[in-house]
């Protein structure tokens, strides 16, 4: 009776312990478990950057864990684009970038392409525009294409091989009316300097850039470049209105390092998607003009494909 007794006891507590060690053996633990790191290709205080901090805490609430984020600036948002390609795929690195990532792959400025991710989303979406100064004769893209089948050249101000210079090269392409002569004014900023200087003829600017230079008369806005008429800018006909086939906005997009588990992607994923859907959140980006958007690990690969096979083509601009 003891022996039976104590070998009942024995195989109960054995039981028992089985029945507490197989949920944890079966167990993954739930991600994220600590802070993911979202690196920034460009320094702080950027468009970018004030960007990634602005949605912080809207993602951080959805996500359940802290984002730290990493300004490595260089080579156009080269350098820190590649440091994430070496990270662990563990889902604990992330880089956020636009069309910079792209432009420069499609110039070969990078050494790596989109194949070197995993792509969780794109989200929002920064239109541009085009921009005269408000001496200018032209008062849309006919008589910018005018002015450009004259005999005098146009100055285009840009910041070669970035962003408003591939706009601009998208532009010329469809106007078909002759070359601008592109001169380097740098980002937003120093093109808005050369275009209120009269410095320069027609420039690329985002839509919130120019707004307030519209409002008091500084500029013309004679295009938008996004698809559909900007909000903000409501008066301003698209470029597809006026017969020029061009739709091209910045979208932020959100890089894993390759080989990074799809059910993790899919969870970063979907707290961004909960993020942009945040009342509170999308009050803030349209108030700085951009436009709250989201597209996951299905639709954004085919996205960014797109625009990548875009800026390729425009790229064969510059060698010609």
């Amino acid at each position: 009776m003891k022996n039976f007794t104590r070998r009942t006891l024995t195989m109960a507590a054995f039981g028992l312990t089985a029945a507490l060690a197989l949920p944890m053996a079966g167990h993954a633990q739930a991600y994220p478990e600590k802070a993911v790191q979202i690196t920034v290709p460009f320094g702080a205080g950027g468009g970018t950057d004030t960007f990634v901090r602005t949605i912080q805490p809207f993602v951080e609430k959805q996500l359940g864990a802290d984002l730290v984020v990493l300004n490595v600036p260089g080579a156009g948002s080269v350098t820190g684009s590649r440091g994430v390609i070496s990270k662990d795929p563990d889902g604990y690195s992330v880089l956020v970038n636009h069309a910079t990532l792209l432009t420069n792959m499609a110039i070969g400025k990078a050494d790596f392409d989109v194949s070197s991710f995993e792509l969780a989303a794109s989200t929002t979406s920064i239109p541009l525009v085009v921009a005269v100064p408000a001496s200018s004769a032209a008062n849309s893209l006919d008589e910018l294409k005018a002015l450009l089948s004259g005999g005098d050249p146009v100055i285009a101000g840009v910041n070669i091989g970035a962003v408003n210079h591939f706009a601009m090269l998208m532009l010329e392409a469809e106007l078909g009316a002759g070359k601008f002569r592109y001169v380097q004014t740098g980002g937003g900023a120093k093109t808005i300097a050369a275009l209120l200087g009269e410095q320069i003829a027609v420039g690329v600017l985002s839509g919130a850039e120019a707004k307030p230079l519209l409002e008091a008369g500084e500029v013309k806005v004679i295009a938008a470049l996004s698809g559909d008429r900007i909000p903000y800018l409501a008066d301003v006909a698209t470029a597809a209105e006026q017969g020029a086939d061009v739709d091209f906005s910045i979208e932020h997009s959100w890089y894993f390092p390759k080989g990074t588990p799809a059910d993790t992607i899919a969870a970063f994923s979907a707290a961004l998607e909960k993020a942009i859907g945040d009342a509170e959140l999308q009050a803030i980006l349209d108030e700085r003009g951009i436009t709250p958007t989201y597209y996951g690990p299905d639709a954004a690969p085919a996205r960014v494909a797109a625009t990548l096979a875009q800026l390729k083509s425009a790229a064969d601009l510059i060698e010609n």
